[in-house]
């Protein structure tokens, strides 16, 4: 009996402190400047310019089902329809899309009424990418708000007017597979455009691992219940 009992607490020990461990979810930190963003990301990111993207002085249609990839980064545009919608501008051509930024992407936000549905940009990444950041900007209006979708969590992110570019950049714990752009308060005939570049991509240097106390102790308690069990067993073998 005295050998029963023991095992059985032993046993429950264990139990509780497997299932008193925190359920592990998804830990996105956002970022409003690259100095920040920069220092939250490992060495050897990548950065997508989008230059000789563009036809020099013109707009380069991207219209296929894959839109633009550029290494290993599926940029695809949407139109209201669901018809692949993305181009290209060599702002420095016009006044209006010049941001010093030279080539950049744009996406118009026109569509049929003001119930059709929000045209947008799908950002398709490579396996394993942890941290991502990019400048924003728009026009007719300038200063529009973005949202941001990302593992199902929306961001509302504001730009600036001219020539000031904003930068958004997250890191996350757990790799990240798309996201999703569009622009908040535009109406349907407005004109509005998205237009992003300067989209860096990398690992994050905050990837949570599991706490090595938790699991010590874990192992430390069934190490313990090893050699509790041998000694008990001696013992009724006296």
């Amino acid at each position: 009996m005295r050998l029963r009992f023991c095992f059985s607490i032993l046993s429950l020990s264990i139990g509780l402190a497997l299932t008193s461990a925190p359920a592990y979810c998804t830990t996105i930190t956002t970022y409003s400047s690259l100095s920040s963003w920069t220092a939250a990301t490992s060495p050897g990111y990548q950065t997508v310019t989008f230059d000789g993207t563009a036809t020099p002085g013109s707009i380069t249609n991207y219209y296929s089902a894959t839109g633009l990839t550029e290494d290993g980064v599926e940029f695809i545009g949407y139109s209201y329809t669901g018809a692949s919608d993305l181009q290209s501008v060599d702002t420095s051509a016009f006044t209006w899309y010049n941001w010093g930024t030279g080539d950049a992407l744009i996406q118009t936000l026109d569509r049929l009424n003001a119930g059709s549905p929000l045209p947008y940009v799908d950002i398709v990444l490579p396996a394993n990418i942890t941290a991502l950041g990019l400048n924003l900007f728009t026009t007719s209006p300038q200063a529009l708000n973005y949202t941001i979708t990302v593992a199902g969590n929306q961001y509302t992110v504001p730009t600036f007017t001219q020539p000031t570019l904003a930068f958004w950049g997250i890191t996350s714990d757990t790799p990240i597979s798309s996201i999703q752009l569009t622009l908040a308060g535009t109406t349907y005939n407005g004109s509005s455009n998205e237009l992003m570049d300067n989209f860096s991509f990398g690992t994050s240097d905050l990837t949570a691992a599991p706490e090595a106390g938790t699991y010590l102790l874990i192992g430390t308690g069934l190490i313990g219940f090893v050699v509790l069990r041998k000694r008990l067993m001696s013992k009724k073998g006296l």
